[in-house]
């Protein structure tokens, strides 16, 4: 885990006295990446795109299913990234298949943290940002994990 350092450095800055109000709980982490270079934005977004990538699993899915039997694709990734949101141990249980409440739970919020703090650094739109992480956070990408 010492390769995603960063980024679960980075994600220590959330402001947790905001909790309900996940925009609010990451604008110290959009505030500190805005201040860095674009290749620090890039690399957060590659290493969370990677993270939430190797979630992205079969058998997380069915669990997710279970708990959640109306869920979408878009469901399943706004749940794994509930996994990222609550730091390292917890992503680490949630890839082992041990963390079944985070399905009932989303943080939808933490995809947008690359391009808001792109945007706010720059004073453009976050649709502007031009970045493609290497990994798909897309449900079913990992095809390994889904074969």
């Amino acid at each position: 885990m010492d390769k995603f350092r960063f980024f679960w450095a980075t994600m220590d800055l959330c402001d947790w006295s905001e909790e309900g109000n996940d925009d609010k709980v990451l604008a110290p982490v959009i505030d500190y990446l805005s201040r860095q270079d674009d290749s620090v934005i890039y690399h957060f977004d590659d290493l969370m795109s990677e993270l939430l990538y190797h979630l992205d699993t079969k058998k997380l899915w069915i669990q997710c299913e279970k708990s959640e039997p109306l869920a979408s694709d878009d469901t399943f990734l706004y749940s794994r990234c509930t996994a990222l949101i609550n730091g390292p141990n917890y992503y680490e249980k949630a890839r082992r298949g041990r963390a079944k409440a985070m399905w009932d739970k989303e943080f939808e919020a933490l995809l947008y943290v690359p391009s808001r703090a792109w945007a706010k650094k720059h004073h453009r739109d976050p649709s502007d940002y031009d970045h493609f992480p290497p990994f798909s956070i897309e449900t079913g990408s990992n095809r390994d994990a889904w074969a």
